[in-house]
């Protein structure tokens, strides 16, 4: 075996590139167009998941097809009463220099159907329409363990040396990846060393670029209850005398954020931006300019908070916002009475900077919400929870030219690093059971690919472009 990583020539990313498109124009489309056949929806939205055993299907079909390019690797579809199946899977090195593995995460399960595919589109039937591939799970996140094959075999047809690839895919992911640790856990002493961990999940502003992910944010989500009464009242005859919950409750959500800015200044939800974030953010706001607004359903000429793009991207990576998703107590319009009602229940999601304290941001929340309570009614909050974010290692030296230099090949551009205003809650447990490895957070989602809604679509000629960067990156690390 080869003894080290390579440096790639002009015929290593030529062989790549012929093998990674023969496989997107045969084998592995079809292998893809099959799984999106399958109803594999996540457990909490098909109630009899275990007798169906569809969420199982994936994997096994997954797994046949790998065990099917790779002969001596192991492909093992974990199961276990109550538990939603996952596959775990090892191959074995072509070099000899024991370098770390490189780990592949995934998803099997998806969204529900829902409703308004158009033009004949349905959610478990794959329709090819040029470069683009309809169906429920094309884009969100089925290709991605049929991409990982694809890269990897490229690499072994290009007589290239690769390191220790282990993988670990879940089908529970669209509903909180709730068993994904034990599995993690199970799988501990298998996995052995990792340096590079690969998730397919993210994408990017749109399809010319190679688009890393590099943070997400937390979040606290918490109850505000504001209770004057015991019950309602007829508001001529009470108010001015009794206090609104709705007025309390609004001077509350005023101590935590600045409702004329949307600011939210306290020490205890902010934190320093690193620098190399922001040099990153400035350039993803100079790639990406007024696209960065683009995605917004405007109503009647509503703008956005700052014109500016970079300005817009740091408010909604790395720093925190107040949303009030939900409330209890105020009846619909077409019900409402001329009543002064008894209280006001919001529900409060607060997203919180990649680097914050989730436990502390959600104490100070907490307490700063329910000290003092105005006119000593009876303030609490309630189902309150936090989780922190998550922001990436910095880049070593080799891993980032690797990146580098696939982009360039690929896309013909440098690639983009760019935070996350949402959250994926498992991200941690890779640091938890691996350390601090690289990490190549990528995938294709993008403009139109409507994951999770109607059409959902994936951009086949992105995706082979995709496949060679991974596969590029595998072989130089």
């Amino acid at each position: 075996m080869i003894k080290a990583a390579v440096e790639l020539n002009d015929k290593d990313r030529k062989s790549i590139k012929e093998a990674v498109e023969n496989a997107w124009q045969g084998e592995a489309l079809a292998e893809l167009q099959n799984y999106v056949r399958i109803p594999c929806k996540s457990k909490d939205f098909d109630v009899d998941w275990e007798v169906n055993g569809f969420l199982r299907q994936a994997c096994r079909k997954a797994a046949e097809w790998g065990q099917s390019l790779f002969p001596d690797a192991v492909f093992e579809v974990l199961t276990e009463p109550g538990r939603t199946p996952a596959l775990f899977f090892d191959i074995p090195a072509t070099r000899d220099d024991e370098a770390p593995a490189v780990f592949f995460y995934g998803h099997f399960d998806k969204q529900p159907e829902g409703e308004g595919w158009s033009n004949g589109r349905k959610p478990f039937e794959p329709t090819l329409e040029s470069e683009r591939l309809y169906g429920r799970g094309a884009a969100d996140d089925g290709y991605n363990f049929y991409a990982a094959m694809v890269a990897l075999h490229a690499l072994e047809k290009a007589g290239l040396p690769h390191g220790r690839i282990v993988g670990l895919y879940e089908t529970d992911e669209e509903c909180g990846s709730r068993d994904f640790e034990y599995w993690m856990q199970t799988c501990r002493e298998r996995f052995g060393n990792v340096g590079l961990v690969v998730v397919m999940d993210c994408g990017g502003a749109d399809y010319e670029h190679l688009w890393s992910t590099v943070s997400f944010r937390g979040a606290a989500v918490l109850t505000l209850n504001v209770k004057v009464a015991e019950h309602g009242m007829h508001s001529g005859l009470t108010s001015g005398i009794a206090p609104s919950s709705f007025m309390i409750a609004r001077a509350l959500l005023d101590r935590i954020e600045n409702a004329q800015t949307g600011e939210m200044s306290a020490d205890a939800l902010n934190v320093e931006i690193p620098a190399v974030r922001l040099e990153q953010m400035k350039r993803y706001a100079e790639t990406v300019g007024e696209g960065v607004f683009a995605d917004i359903p405007w109503a009647n000429g509503t703008h956005a908070r700052s014109s500016d793009p970079f300005e817009a991207v740091v408010m909604n990576t790395w720093k925190p916002q107040l949303c009030v998703t939900g409330a209890e107590g105020i009846p619909p319009v077409d019900g409402a009475g001329n009543v002064l009602r008894s209280f006001t229940k919001l529900k409060l999601s607060v997203r919180l900077p990649p680097t914050a304290d989730g436990a502390k941001a959600l104490a100070w929340l907490t307490e700063t919400l329910t000290e003092k309570p105005m006119f000593g009614c009876r303030v609490t909050v309630e189902n309150a929870h936090a989780e922190g974010g998550w922001n990436a290692p910095q880049e070593m030296p080799r891993f980032a030219r690797a990146v580098a230099d696939a982009a360039q090949e690929c896309f013909g551009t440098e690639p983009v690093y760019c935070g996350c205003g949402g959250s994926i809650g498992i991200l941690p447990l890779f640091d938890k059971f691996f350390g601090s490895p690289q990490y190549l957070l990528t995938g294709v989602l993008g403009p139109e690919s409507n994951a999770h809604g109607p059409n959902e679509m994936l951009r086949l000629d992105y995706l082979k472009k995709l496949t060679r960067a991974v596969a590029q990156i595998v072989a130089c690390v």
